[in-house]
């Protein structure tokens, strides 16, 4: 089974020789909600030391209609900076589409709404990327508002798609980057196409550096330098559309990318009812709290393995 992206590979997307030449970076910002981060990222955007750059900022509907005015009042001071709003909801996937679409860069760089850069940010990530022709994508580590290592690279163990949160040193090669604060080669996307749409949120990042990896000569890298901060907020991020998507898309990619490792996703759902059990073994008086993550957990999975969409849509 493969499963498509719905926009056709340059659908909306300027292949590099008809790319107009404007900046050669494009920051591009999806955004829902996310009023309380907003002054905070957009005032670390303004202070980089590298200036050839712009940055877009997609707004998905977001249900508090304060916030594009907010985004718009915070980008106003800036000339090189601009507010794009979707007329309905469509979903992180597509929204990230349409800002790369949007996009002048020659560099493309997908920067989540909570987090916070260093003002030598893009330099760095420009900087690595032209001195070696050979990556793709890449990101520099990504911590969290503790200083703690948040994401210093993505692994596939036996299909399965890990955080890595360990320290290194220079440059590596890894097996996919998030798209926290990453940054792409438009050639990339001419190459490659889009990120998949059919994902909806969650593992889109890991479905397209293997798409690249598979489909084009370009590597995915991290490297050392901490320069972005995610101020990621796991009690709200993790609702029933987490848990579910996060269940099917991954059982989605590993079957299109590891067919004969597909059996790991299946252990993964014939195990959740006994890791249900034992967490409730541990805490009888919270067993709705533990039955409903557990409960979108099972259905994406089977979703996935049984290539249904099953789409849970915001209210």
């Amino acid at each position: 089974m493969a499963f498509a992206c719905l926009l056709p590979v340059n659908h909306g997307i300027f292949t590099s020789a008809e790319r107009p030449s404007m900046a050669e970076v494009s920051v591009v910002v999806p955004n829902y909600n996310g009023k309380e981060h907003l002054a905070r990222l957009i005032d670390s955007l303004a202070a980089q030391t590298f200036k050839d750059y712009e940055v877009i900022f997609v707004d998905d509907c977001s249900s508090d209609r304060s916030v594009p005015s907010t985004i718009q009042e915070l980008v106003g001071r800036h000339a090189n900076m601009r507010l794009v709003e979707n007329e309905r909801n469509v979903g992180f996937v597509k929204t990230c589409n349409r800002g790369i679409a949007l996009a002048d860069g020659q560099y493309v760089c997908l920067l989540n709404n909570d987090t916070e850069v260093a003002r030598e940010f893009v330099a760095r990530n420009v900087a690595t990327m032209e001195a070696d022709p050979s990556i793709g994508i890449l990101s520099c580590v990504v911590v969290d508002r503790n200083g703690d290592n948040w994401f210093s690279g993505g692994a596939i163990n036996r299909g399965i798609p890990i955080i890595l949160h360990d320290d290194f040193t220079g440059v590596r090669p890894v097996d996919w980057v998030a798209g926290t604060a990453c940054f792409y080669r438009r050639e990339v996307f001419d190459k490659a196409g889009p990120l998949n749409e059919d994902l909806f949120m969650y593992h889109e990042d890991v479905e397209f550096c293997l798409r690249v990896r598979k489909s084009t000569g370009y590597r995915a890298c991290m490297f050392s330098d901490k320069l972005v901060t995610h101020y990621r907020d796991d009690a709200a991020v993790k609702n029933r559309d987490f848990y579910y998507y996060s269940a099917r898309n991954r059982a989605l990619v590993l079957k299109q990318y590891f067919p004969k490792r597909a059996y790991a996703v299946r252990l993964l759902f014939y195990t959740t009812p006994l890791e249900i059990a034992h967490a409730m073994a541990k805490s009888p008086g919270n067993s709705a709290r533990l039955l409903a993550p557990s409960f979108h957990k099972i259905r994406g999975t089977w979703d996935g393995l049984t290539t249904r969409s099953g789409q849970l849509h915001r209210k």
